[in-house]
C-alpha cells in the first residue's frame, strides 16, 4: 500500500485499524467513559476533576480509570448498558467497511474506551480484531475496578504485536484516529488519517485529515 498521486494506493493485503471513541462514534461521544459520567449525573462533580488529576501528570492512567470506576461502583450493569447505548455512531461505517473489506482488508479496533460497546460494534460490523479497556461487573453490579488492555500510548505497540499475528507488513497498515492517543498507532502504520483531529498535532501526524462527520469521506482517498 503506498500513496500514489495523492490517492492510497492498495497493492496486497492490508490491514485498516481504527480508534473507537471521537473515530468510529461521534465527536460529541468523543469519549465513552465521559458518555457513562454523563448518563449517570457524575461528570461535573467527579469526571472533570479526575481527568484535570490526569492531564497534569498528578495520577496514572490506570488511577485514572480506575477513579472513574470507583465513582459507578455499585451503580447497576443495566443501567451501564443504557448509557453506552446513547453513543452515536458517524454516518457511513457500514460502506466503508463493505469498501474495505472488498479491497481485501482486514479489520481491527485499537481503543482506550470501553469494551462493551467497542465488541458490539466490532461483532455488528464484523471486525477481524478488536481490543479495548473495560470496568469490572458483578451479579449484575459495577465493583469499582477496571480491566486494562491498552495503557497509555501503548497503540504503536498493540498494533506492532497485530500485524505480525497477520503477517502483515507495516507498509500495508493504514491507520485511522482523531486524538493525541493516537498519533503512536500513526506512527506504526504506513499510512494514516486523522478524521475531525483533536488537535494540531494530531492533524500533523497524519498522511491525510478528514474534516467531515461521514466516515464515507474516507473511500474517497483510495485511488
Amino acid at each position: 500500500m503506498l500513496i500514489k498521486n495523492g490517492k492510497i494506493h492498495v497493492t496486497s493485503h492490508s490491514l485498516a485499524v481504527f480508534d473507537f471513541d471521537g473515530t468510529l462514534s461521534l465527536k460529541s461521544d468523543s469519549s465513552s467513559w465521559k458518555t457513562v459520567h454523563d448518563y449517570f449525573g457524575t461528570w461535573e462533580s467527579h469526571g472533570k476533576a479526575i481527568l484535570a488529576k490526569f492531564l497534569k501528570g498528578e495520577i496514572s492512567y490506570y488511577e485514572f480509570c480506575r477513579l472513574d470506576a470507583k465513582t459507578w461502583k455499585g451503580y447497576l450493569e443495566s443501567d451501564y448498558y443504557k448509557a453506552l447505548e446513547t453513543i452515536v455512531l458517524r454516518d457511513g461505517l457500514s460502506d466503508l467497511v463493505t469498501f474495505l473489506k472488498e479491497k481485501g482488508f482486514t479489520l481491527a479496533i485499537l481503543s482506550m474506551g470501553l469494551f462493551t460497546v467497542v465488541d458490539q460494534i466490532a461483532r455488528k460490523y464484523k471486525f477481524d480484531y478488536w481490543i479495548a479497556n473495560d470496568i469490572v461487573r458483578i451479579n449484575n453490579q459495577i465493583t469499582g475496578e477496571v480491566k486494562i488492555n491498552i495503557g497509555w500510548k501503548k497503540k504503536g505497540t498493540i498494533l506492532q504485536s497485530i500485524l505480525k499475528k497477520y503477517n502483515i507488513d507495516k507498509n500495508n497498515c493504514l491507520a485511522i484516529g482523531d486524538a493525541s492517543a493516537d498519533i503512536e498507532m500513526f506512527e506504526a502504520a504506513g499510512i494514516s488519517i486523522a478524521i475531525e483531529p483533536s488537535s494540531e498535532e494530531v492533524a500533523k501526524a497524519a498522511d491525510f485529515v478528514c474534516q467531515g462527520k461521514d466516515l464515507r469521506e474516507i473511500i474517497s482517498f483510495f485511488e
